[in-house]
């Protein structure tokens, strides 16, 4: 069975990367061991640039989306900043609860 993660993905400068930023735990971004209610691994990857950015998206098989992008472990992607927001507060990974 494949290791459930969600991973963020969070460009330098995007002002809608800087809301999620606001709001993310930082507890839960720092710590190796911090699972969601679904016993999920939660990482983010920020990217300093531009082209990182496109670089890093494609590696990880995303096409045709700007960031700021969340992948849960489900599958689903979610690049609505008020989607990511509900997503990071439903999973315990937002500061605001």
């Amino acid at each position: 069975m494949a290791e459930k993660i969600d991973r963020l993905f969070l460009e330098k400068d995007c002002p809608y990367c800087g809301v999620i930023r606001a709001e993310l735990e930082m507890e839960s971004v720092i710590r190796d061991d911090f699972r969601g209610p679904d016993g999920q691994k939660f990482f983010v990857f920020s990217a300093l640039s531009n082209e990182a950015s496109k670089e890093l998206m494609v590696k990880f098989g995303i096409v045709d989306k700007n960031m700021p992008v969340l992948v849960t472990h489900e599958g689903e992607v979610r690049t609505e900043v008020n989607h990511i927001l509900g997503w990071l507060r439903k999973n315990k990974m937002s500061s605001i609860g």
